[in-house]
């Protein structure tokens, strides 16, 4: 009975570990496919990840990448039809996005043509080798594609990108559909790509996307929390005021600056910005702001983000985090709140 006791345990144990190494291998093998916009001037294209490797080409700002997956702090894209890194701070990743890439070529035979982003869809056709689809956005790993005069789905791997996106500097056309993965007014239509490809007039037209594309209208503080939210976990650097590490002050204008806004830099001026908001009123986006945490008056700022929590940069030693106001410390400390316009 003991001798079996202890192999059931044995046996036990070697399942859950083969359970844990599944979990990591799939953890390792997740490809962060997606779309990017640069957020920087110059930012280098290199042949490596790591800054003493080769420039292959240097981008602009709000030029469109193709993001294959992520090592360490650079992600592996695909920039105007050359493969290389580019470092992680200057990127504004989304894994769904409209966005024009131009023509694309199928690469593989009897590939299957779906309704929506993955194989649970219904086929709508098969495509082959060499057959031509115009990229109008990606989804989750698959291609949005306008092919045989209907808007299609084609997994990634099965469609090789042939031309420069239409809205960067080095491409000689403009997009039809889509700018800053928003719509131009025009409805997705083989008729108004091939008008627009003959260098007629395509009038305006509105149109209603597909549910699971569906542009959502994003407050202004719903903008602000998001934008937070992609700061998480980076540490707390005095000073600091960028993705290598934030201070309180630092990351509040770190979101603002990328948002358009023109913030102050220090916590006291930070708190002469937008106006005043009582605490029954906060709302997600706000700036909360405490006195007497490390220094008499105001000395600590952070960004609402509804159900009474902030994300803040705390303190030497920490990371950019969710706290709640309900704390005592926080509590005690709470001071005030701005709202900005």
């Amino acid at each position: 009975m003991k001798f079996s006791k202890r192999l059931f345990c044995a046996f036990m144990a070697l399942v859950l570990l083969v359970s844990c190494f599944s979990i990591t291998a799939a953890a390792k093998g997740d490809i962060k496919f997606g779309v990017a916009f640069t957020t920087g001037s110059n930012l280098r294209l290199r042949s490596k990840a790591n800054t003493s490797s080769k420039i292959l080409d240097t981008a602009a700002k709000d030029e469109v990448v193709v993001v294959l997956n992520k090592t360490g702090k650079w992600y592996k894209v695909i920039y105007n039809l050359q493969e290389g890194y580019m470092h992680s701070d200057y990127l504004e990743v989304i894994k769904k996005e409209n966005v024009e890439l131009g023509y694309g070529k199928v690469n593989g035979t009897s590939v299957n043509v779906r309704k929506g982003a993955g194989t649970s869809y219904a086929s709508v056709g098969q495509a082959n080798t060499g057959d031509k689809a115009y990229i109008i956005g990606i989804n989750n790993g698959w291609y949005k594609v306008l092919l045989n005069e209907q808007i299609c789905y084609i997994r990634s791997d099965f469609l090789d990108l042939t031309e420069i996106p239409y809205e960067n500097k080095d491409s000689k056309n403009a997009p039809v559909f889509f700018k800053g993965g928003k719509s131009t007014g025009v409805a997705v239509s083989a008729k108004a790509l091939e008008a627009a490809e003959k260098g007629e007039l395509v009038k305006p037209e509105k149109t209603e996307e597909p549910k699971e594309e569906e542009v959502v209208e994003v407050s202004k503080g719903d903008q602000i929390v998001a934008k937070a939210k992609t700061c998480l976990g980076v540490p707390y650097v005095w000073g600091g005021q960028s993705k290598k590490g934030f201070d309180c002050s630092g990351l509040v204008y770190y979101v603002l600056k990328n948002l358009g806004y023109s913030p102050s830099r220090s916590t006291s001026e930070q708190y002469k910005m937008g106006s005043s908001v009582s605490k029954s009123k906060l709302q997600p986006g706000d700036l909360v702001f405490f006195a007497g945490t490390y220094k008499s008056g105001i000395s600590h700022v952070g960004i609402y983000i509804g159900d009474g929590k902030f994300i803040h940069a705390p303190s030497s030693g920490d990371v950019v985090k969710i706290s709640d106001l309900s704390n005592s410390y926080y509590k005690s400390h709470y001071y005030g709140a701005r709202r900005i316009g």
